[in-house]
């Protein structure tokens, strides 16, 4: 099933914004680089991280990346005078992503590998870590996945109960009243295109766990779905919402739930096309 071509080409439009938000736009440049070698001790390289970078890149005497080495735990302690040798991470498939690879190719992941090296032709071209999901591109493709999540999430609705009247029975009468009352000004100003267009990100929520459209509990589901609105909220005001390392992690969960509940739609689809047509 394609939301393009069975619903609104809109929505390929905003992936295709998502998919161009690439990493090399937010990395640190190589020429940026603080590096160490790997007879440097941790010592000295402690003392030389004045920015207190994370994770450090080990190079050869050729120059050549040979993988990163973890700064970040002498932070509040005293560094010990063992080569970085010893325990740096080797240059391996974990550590590293392509500069053309989607932004979000990082952050589903960016809490369990904090920091990549980030490759480009035959060399390292740079290195993003967790603390660059502040940076303003992410904000862009945040906005715009959040964005596509919340048209998917109106595209179902309207699949599973195309007499608007339907999915309107399942809201409270407070909530029923007000979009009634929006709906029926917006007729009278020519400005109506549908019902679920007046709908909030919450309705809609509500919505999808009344249909059984996306699994979990209820506990779960409006964990999930208050994690999301509140990194939408956050977005769309231009508040900080990833300005602490447990922040920036909160935002690669939301992420990754963000990826589940749209997969669930998806599949979803063809389960409300062999009910319109039993029914």
């Amino acid at each position: 099933m394609s939301w393009a071509t069975n619903h609104d080409a809109s929505l390929e439009k905003l992936q295709q914004v998502q998919g161009s938000l690439m990493v090399g736009l937010i990395m640190v440049p190589r020429t940026d680089f603080l590096t160490c070698g790997p007879s440097e001790t941790a010592a000295k390289v402690k003392k030389a991280n004045k920015l207190n970078f994370s994770y450090i890149p080990v190079v050869d005497q050729k120059k050549r990346v040979v993988g990163l080495y973890n700064a970040e735990r002498w932070f509040g302690d005293d560094a010990p005078n063992h080569p970085v040798e010893s325990d740096y991470l080797p240059l391996s498939e974990d550590i590293v992503i392509g500069a053309d690879a989607s932004i979000f190719d990082f952050i589903r992941s960016a809490d369990e590998v904090s920091t990549k090296l980030v490759v480009s032709g035959d060399g390292v071209a740079g290195l993003v870590s967790l603390s660059d999901v502040q940076q303003l591109p992410v904000r862009a493709a945040l906005f715009a996945l959040v964005t596509s999540l919340e048209m998917a999430m109106a595209m179902v609705i309207e699949s599973r109960w195309p007499n608007a009247e339907e999915w309107m029975e399942l809201l409270t009468e407070n909530r029923r009243g007000k979009l009634k009352d929006q709906i029926k000004i917006a007729k009278q100003r020519d400005g109506f295109v549908s019902e679920i267009a007046f709908t909030q990100f919450g309705d809609k929520s509500t919505l999808l766990h009344k249909g059984g459209l996306v699994e979990g509990t209820r506990t779960a589901h409006e964990a999930r779905f208050n994690a999301i609105q509140d990194l939408r909220n956050d977005l769309a005001h231009a508040n900080r919402y990833a300005d602490t390392p447990e922040a920036a992690v909160t935002v690669c969960r939301v992420v990754r739930d963000i990826y589940e509940i749209k997969d669930q739609l998806l599949r979803a689809g063809p389960v409300i096309e062999k009910f319109k047509t039993a029914t």
